[in-house]
């Protein structure tokens, strides 16, 4: 079977309307090729949005975006017109060169020697000035332009500034002021205000920076659309809940991602980047002094000829989009035909009552699809005012009106309910789950000590929002850093628990260990299916305690913030819980050592069953009493990391006993390669480190020969029908009570990594 593809999409907020249809519009375009898609959703580059600035530990959200590499992803697809759209041009250049070696498409945002697609910032705000302009006699038109270091915010601006000229409006430098592209800009609008208090229109070059001049225009006792006239861009999810609604500029996310990301097998082979720009158009509310829809507009946005002939494939098209030809949408697409028919064959009656009645029903049909989650309401609202002036066109009989009219009054408050109906039914389901969380966890926490820490008690009853999946990773070693410190990803982290189709289950110690980039496909998952997955991280202030991998469709996304969020409480007591419980456990050993004599218990329980070496547990414990060991600071230790060499094909084609007997062998490869006082364990599978005292740096290369001598002499001698070989990494260092243990094995594995590849090039993939 061909290999699947793997696509990474960096995101930011999930709650953000506009990336969520992002997720949406990838999603699609991942199932239509069989792909799997990784979302991984962090925050923001540089200054903190406005949403957010009250909260000082955001900047955890973006290590997630660390978690795809090389290994894991074959494209990335990243939001960089949001993530970075406050960031200076040296906080790109980091944020860019922290990304992995994979082709690279930015989203929103163009950016030299980088496949780009976009939003045309041209189409969509000449025609909000325009409108400004023709529509409603606007002449003394200022402008909030965003920074310039920001690419978008330069093209706006020109658009500004061409749109007056082809007007024969001269240009006033004074009349622009240059924001930030959040809320936090009153000065600069006041400023602008007091510069120019005859102005009769602002236009905004972003819905955040419109929303802060709403409160200034407030402060000065102005209303938008009455005594100044407003428009903003993006159509952020503020827009249409503002007082009054925004006039703005709009174009699907979810339909340039699906364009973006259908292409992605293009973007992988290219060998030139490209720039592809998606149309966008002008949205009408009262901001800008309209009142209701300009249905004549409207007509010309969604493409209807006069006649509305076309009427069932421009407005699907218009509600729609992408998701047309999606199958969880067919009943959506149906109810939505049968509407349009009867709605047609309503006019060519002349008005039949029984087929008006038909209408109804039919759109009532609609209303129990789930239309909501593909199609804002203010859409359907237009598409509903374009029928209501056509119908009222085409009746003559004022009868005939009144009861169309009725009809439609219904219909009107029919879809109000459903609105609300649908808002609540989200917030009952999701405080549904937070409770059930709540008490899970509460559970958790006070259940037996004695039993070790249950955290697979977390993830019961997840399932009933719909995930396929859900994983609890967590982060070894040192978890806290701060906003001012660089995040190392770890090389490997700890699978907790999981849910899945077999219920949730806690792992065996022994078993934990995954390499960070198989958080999305390892043993423990069904590989058989392609995946939406999503990545999200757990932490309380500034401790980062891992990830929650979430197995799951779209439509689940606003779900996954308040599961993480409580999630990550309980965690943080596990963490708390789990020390304490370890220091009791190490103070009982001592004490019954002490009073019997007997150190074998604390050997056993930190002993690896199969091998006999260290277990995880007790490599680490012991590894850090010698490096920390005030008699050895300053001397040279060495760290070694080696990995099996194609266990996978020995459990799947000789079976896991013939695994287990290589296991053992690399364990005794590894006794005789290493003194007796140097210190080997099993972290986990097959995967093996050690730590030994040296003298000097030439150590590696009498050790590394070594190993692969005894490796190749036991191989020949156990004479089985597959080779038993080992790859290894090296990693010296002082010792000294302020290493870190775990970022000597990553750096070990960095090392081990390297020589895998060069084997893979040399005589094909192990693994």
């Amino acid at each position: 079977m061909e290999k699947r593809l793997n696509i990474g999409f960096l995101v930011d907020d999930l709650d953000n309307y506009f990336s969520a249809q992002c997720c949406k519009g990838a999603e699609l375009a991942a199932k239509a090729l069989d792909a799997n898609l990784y979302i991984l959703p962090g925050r923001y580059i540089g200054a903190p949005d406005s949403r957010y600035g009250f909260k000082d530990y955001e900047y955890q959200y973006n290590s997630v975006f660390r978690l795809v590499n090389e290994r894991n992803i074959d494209v990335l697809y990243v939001l960089f017109g949001t993530i970075c759209s406050r960031a200076t041009e040296e906080e790109k250049e980091a944020f860019i060169a922290n990304l992995p070696d994979v082709p690279k498409v930015f989203l929103f945002a163009s950016r030299d020697g980088v496949n780009s697609v976009m939003f045309d910032n041209k189409s969509g705000l000449s025609a909000a000035i325009e409108h400004l302009i023709e529509r409603h006699s606007a002449k003394t038109i200022g402008f909030v332009s965003g920074p310039l270091s920001n690419k978008e915010a330069v093209q706006r601006l020109e658009t500004y500034r061409e749109t007056l000229e082809n007007h024969n409006i001269g240009i006033d430098e004074s009349l622009i002021a240059y924001g930030d592209f959040t809320e936090n800009c009153p000065e600069v609008i006041d400023e602008l205000l007091d510069r120019h208090p005859e102005l009769d229109s602002i236009v905004f070059a972003n819905d955040r920076m419109a929303l802060c001049g709403y409160k200034v225009l407030e402060r000065r006792g102005l209303t938008p659309g009455k005594d100044i006239l407003v428009t903003g861009y993006d159509n952020d999810d503020i827009s249409n809940t503002m007082s009054p609604p925004l006039t703005t500029v709009d174009a699907s996310s979810a339909d340039l991602t699906y364009q973006a990301v259908i292409n992605a097998p293009h973007y992988i082979k290219a060998e030139e980047t490209s720039l592809v720009e998606t149309q966008t158009h002008l949205i009408q509310r009262k901001s800008c002094g309209c009142c209701g829809v300009d249905v004549e507009t409207m007509k010309s946005r969604i493409g209807l000829k006069d006649d509305m002939s076309d009427l069932d494939a421009a407005v699907t098209d218009y509600l729609l989009g992408i998701f047309a030809d999606d199958e969880e949408v067919t009943e959506i697409g149906e109810a939505l035909y049968e509407f349009f028919v009867n709605y047609n064959d309503y006019l060519k009656s002349g008005g039949d009552s029984a087929i008006l009645a038909k209408l109804h029903s039919s759109f009532d049909s609609f209303l129990h699809t789930s239309f909501l989650e593909y199609i804002p309401i203010e859409k359907i609202f237009n598409v509903l005012q374009i029928l209501k002036v056509n119908a009222f066109e085409r009746l003559s009989d004022n009868d005939k009106k009144f009861e169309f009219l009725e009809m439609f009054t219904e219909i009107y408050r029919d879809m109000a309910y459903t609105d609300e109906q649908s808002g609540q039914a989200f917030v009952n389901k999701r405080d549904r789950l937070e409770r059930l969380i709540t008490k899970e966890s509460a559970d958790m926490l006070y259940a037996s000590s004695d039993e070790g820490i249950q955290y697979e008690k977390l993830l019961y009853g997840v399932e009933q929002i719909g995930f396929n999946g859900m994983y609890i990773y967590a982060y070894q070693g040192n978890t806290s850093y701060t906003s001012t410190d660089t995040w190392r990803c770890p090389s490997s982290v700890l699978l907790k628990a999981l849910n899945d189709i077999n219920g949730p289950r806690s792992i065996n110690e022994e078993q934990q260990l995954i390499r960070t980039e198989q958080i999305f496909a390892n043993e423990y998952m069904d590989e058989t299916h392609r995946k939406t997955m999503v990545a999200y991280p757990m932490f309380v202030g500034i401790d980062l305690f891992g990830v929650l991998v979430f197995d799951t469709d779209c439509s689940n996304l606003n779900f996954i913030a308040p599961i993480a969020q409580q999630m990550s409480i309980t965690v943080r007591s596990i963490v708390m819980l789990d020390v304490q419980n370890k220091a009791r456990q190490e103070l009982q050993v001592t004490l019954e050592k002490f009073m019997k004599d007997n150190s074998l218990l604390d050997e056993i329980a930190k002993s690896d069953e199969l091998t006999g070496l260290y277990n995880r547990r007790g490599f680490i414990n012991n590894a850090e009493n010698v490096i920390k060991n005030p008699n050895n600071v300053g001397k040279t230790a060495l760290v070694c990391y080696a990995d099996m060499d194609n266990l996978k094909m020995v459990n799947d084609k000789f079976g896991h006993d013939e695994g287990d007997f290589a296991i053992k062998t690399i364990a005794d490869v590894l006794r005789e390669a290493f003194r007796t006082n140097d210190i080997v364990g099993r972290m986990g599978g097959d995967e093996f480190v050690v730590l030994a005292l040296i003298n000097g740096d030439s150590a590696v290369d009498v050790i590394k020969p070594r190993i692969e001598k005894i490796t190749q002499e036991k191989s020949d001698k156990a004479a089985k029908p597959y080779p038993i070989a080992v790859s290894t990494g090296f990693c010296t260092f002082e010792c000294g009570s302020d290493i870190d243990i775990y970022e000597k094995l990553d750096l070990a594995d960095a090392k081990l990594y390297e020589e895998k590849q060069e084997k893979k090039k040399k005589n094909g993939s192990y693994r």
